[in-house]
């Protein structure tokens, strides 16, 4: 079994020597596909033993795609960006799929777990890549649209590709969407126009109206948002469902949120975006912040344990931010619940929280604040021993920060009585 990786690269001189390197030991050749670098990247790529090809650059992402994969020997090719690359666990199983669907005909690719984080490595959106990364070298196996590129098999007349799931075991880390590297970068100018050049072309196609939509959110510019998800809504295929369609709503939605539209008014396409996707989280999540932000507690409440519930069942074939970032889903309801002053429930989610992440520290403030209006300090002392490990030294600085910024001066005292006479030394000279 022969395995290629492949890439296509323009100036990507601090992201290529990760991507190559992190699976060098998994593929047997790499080639690279430059379209027109003026840094160090074709350098750094040779160097790294990469087989580098030259493309000219035609504003068409697959064709360039696809020139990689003429290239390539590989019985199957990994085609990353180069901001993409596998978690440490998935890169020792990868060769293990491969071999599981070699012979399996009906098997085009495998099926990863795409998580896109941002420049602090936390997640921002998870779904499983709906156009493998992994697949076979196969003839009927080429990428189509010159922006936003699938990889679709010419010998079905709906071009979609068979894949085998292992998203549970296999994931794509991806940061090239942070905010400030798309910014950087001049992503969001070069998408928007290639993306209406495409719908100039094909003006009833409502996956690049969908795209556009997206990357006008990106900008702030909201209005035009909702007008791209709704002219995609309008031009989808009655009676599909693809990737995209619950993305159209949670679009126009997160749009009407940061314009501050009315709550009459987000409600209104709530209503309709439950109706066609009831176990899609995010248009909760929308809901419940939208409603704690006009002091609606009970509803915020409402939304926000329905999107709980919905992110522990959830199965959907369609990026989640909720699912991603559950914290501050949990974080919205403590607040609610909070404001709602039900200081039960504000201990249960918080200590839900801590036992999964002791070092979420906006969560670890809140609840210390409302054990402060309801316990003495010596059993909140004893109550974090359950969580936190007080032979630790980062475990006990972070209670003393809490501490320290919830204006409690016994409690202080207390969690300093637990540090080390050097500790509070080194503290001291810290300070």
């Amino acid at each position: 079994m022969y395995i290629s990786q492949c890439l296509i690269v323009k100036n990507e001189e601090e992201n290529i020597e990760h991507c190559l390197g992190h699976i060098k030991s998994v593929v047997d050749e790499q080639i690279v596909v430059d379209t027109g670098s003026t840094d160090r990247t074709v350098e750094l790529a040779e160097k790294m033993g990469a087989k580098v090809f030259h493309f000219e650059w035609i504003d068409d992402f697959s064709a360039a795609r696809n020139f990689a994969i003429e290239k390539a020997k590989g019985d199957w090719i990994i085609f990353l960006d180069c901001d993409e690359y596998f978690s440490e666990g998935s890169v020792q199983k990868l060769k293990k799929y491969m071999k599981m669907w070699m012979r399996d005909k009906n098997i085009d690719g495998i099926m990863c777990q795409m998580v896109n984080i941002d420049k602090d490595k936390n997640p921002v959106t998870i779904a499983n890549n709906i156009s493998p990364r992994v697949f076979k070298n196969k003839k009927n196996l080429r990428y189509k649209n010159k922006i936003h590129e699938a990889l679709r098999n010419s010998y079905k007349g709906n071009g979609n590709t068979n894949v085998g799931d292992a998203s549970n075991n296999l994931i794509i880390y991806h940061t090239g969407y942070d905010k400030e590297i798309v910014m950087e970068k001049n992503k969001i100018d070069r998408n928007i126009s290639m993306i209406n050049s495409s719908i100039a072309e094909n003006p009833e196609d409502a996956k690049m109206h969908y795209y556009l939509s997206n990357e006008y959110y990106r900008i702030d510019k909201y209005e035009d948002a909702i007008k791209s998800a709704r002219e995609s809504i309008a031009c989808k295929t009655k009676g599909t469902d693809e990737f995209f369609h619950p993305l159209l709503y949670r679009n126009i939605l997160s749009s009407m949120y940061d314009m501050s539209a009315p709550l009459e008014e987000i409600k209104r396409e709530f209503d309709i975006a439950v109706v066609e996707y009831p176990e899609y989280p995010d248009y909760y999540f929308i809901m419940g912040i939208t409603s704690l932000k006009e002091n609606e507690n009970g509803d915020a409440i409402e939304y926000l344990e329905k999107c709980i519930e919905l992110c522990s069942i959830y199965k959907m074939n369609v990026e989640s931010n909720s699912v991603a970032k559950i914290d501050s889903v949990y974080t919205a309801l403590i607040k609610a619940n909070a404001k709602a002053d039900n200081k039960l429930r504000v201990v249960q989610l918080c200590t839900a929280v801590l036992n999964t992440n002791k070092y979420n520290y906006q969560i670890l403030r809140a609840l210390i604040n409302t054990f402060l209006s309801a316990e003495n300090e010596e059993n909140i002392v004893d109550f974090f021993k359950k969580i936190y490990d007080y032979n630790n030294l980062k475990d006990k600085l972070y209670l003393l920060k809490a501490s320290q910024e919830n204006n409690n001066e016994k409690l202080v005292d207390l969690y300093k009585n637990l540090f080390t006479q050097d500790e509070l030394s080194e503290l001291e000279n810290k300070e």
